[in-house]
């Protein structure tokens, strides 16, 4: 008798247990089998380059595992920031046998194409300007009194995706800053390069510059009074301009140079201390050995300037700098 309870007891427990595994069983089939709805928006917006199933449609279904990556399935690339683009519901269903998804596990459902709108933001052309105003500020070669920067003429504005926005400007290599310099600046959005622009600039800077005071000879010697100096925009004076008067006081004029033209560096040399003819003290040195002796000079020179001397013993012609009025060096190796 108590066997048979025992028993009873047994057998009642597993019916149970074999009736919830049933159920549960046919519950997960019927869940698993349900259709997943997939309802398409009319219109939807996107931040990122890809359009992601999830933002153009609601997903509703039982097996949430598929529904999730349902959600972040990329059906299209999203348009430009700020520009549109229809997305159609036969490039959603591409898109589900492309990853193996059983079409009929799913039921779409659509009023037309999604409008799809990529979200932006939008760079003005005064805030470009402004970059590169203050970039030019900070880092040109001149002081703030030298410098004068003309109104920045830009009117392009720029839509970008949304995020931490940031700008990266450069000037043009081997360029001075001085007159038309086209600056370029690029558009980052958290710390990616998105768009590039280039800006149109124009510096002037003002700077003390000599000019001729009178007419002045050739090898006329070039005295204080014979100069004078007015403050000038760089961006219309020669590259070579004299912009100190000690580089020009004491040297002589190698052409003829009119009143009020720029002095520049090519017009001038030293006058020279040694003339052909004259007898020199040659100097030959190296770190180890110093020589003298005596040469001819066959050119006339200036002080630091090359010139040919003849060696009074030899009779050969070497090239020497001239040191002073009697002497000119020969570095030996």
């Amino acid at each position: 008798m108590i066997i048979e309870k025992k028993y009873n007891r047994e057998y009642l427990v597993y019916y149970i247990l074999t009736t919830l595994m049933s159920v549960l069983l046919l519950t997960s089939s019927a869940a698993a089998l349900e259709p997943i709805r997939i309802v398409l928006h009319a219109n939807a917006a996107v931040d990122g380059d890809a359009i992601t199933l999830g933002e153009a449609a609601a997903i509703e279904g039982a097996d949430q595992a598929l529904v999730d990556q349902l959600q972040s399935l990329e059906v299209g690339r999203a348009p430009l920031p700020g520009q549109s683009l229809l997305l159609h519901r036969h490039q959603v269903e591409l898109r589900l046998k492309q990853h193996d998804l059983d079409p009929d596990r799913f039921e779409i459902q659509d009023a037309g194409p999604v409008k799809v709108l990529r979200n932006h933001k939008s760079i003005s052309p005064e805030r470009i300007a402004a970059v590169v105003r203050d970039h030019i500020q900070k880092y040109a070669p001149w002081s703030a009194e030298q410098m004068t920067i003309r109104p920045i003429q830009y009117n392009q504005s720029h839509r970008v995706p949304p995020g931490e926005v940031a700008f990266r400007v450069t000037a043009p290599k081997h360029v001075a800053w001085v007159g038309a310099v086209p600056f370029r600046v690029q558009i980052l959005v958290d710390g990616q390069t998105v768009q590039r622009a280039s800006v149109p600039t124009y510096i002037e800077v003002w700077q003390d510059v000599l000019l001729a005071a009178k007419p002045l000879g050739r090898n006329q010697p070039i005295t204080a009074e014979d100069v004078k100096i007015e403050r000038m925009n760089m961006a219309r004076v020669p590259t070579s301009a004299i912009l100190d008067m000690g580089q020009a006081v004491g040297r002589r004029a190698n052409r003829p140079i009119a009143v009020n033209s720029v002095l520049r560096s090519d017009q001038m040399d030293l006058p020279p201390v040694i003339r052909r003819g004259d007898v020199v003290q040659v100097v030959a040195e190296s770190d180890t050995l110093r020589i003298t002796t005596q040469a001819v000079a066959q050119d006339s020179g200036g002080v630091g300037e090359m010139i040919r001397v003849m060696n009074a013993r030899s009779r050969q012609n070497i090239h020497a700098e001239v040191v002073n009025g009697q002497t000119v060096r020969v570095m030996l190796q």
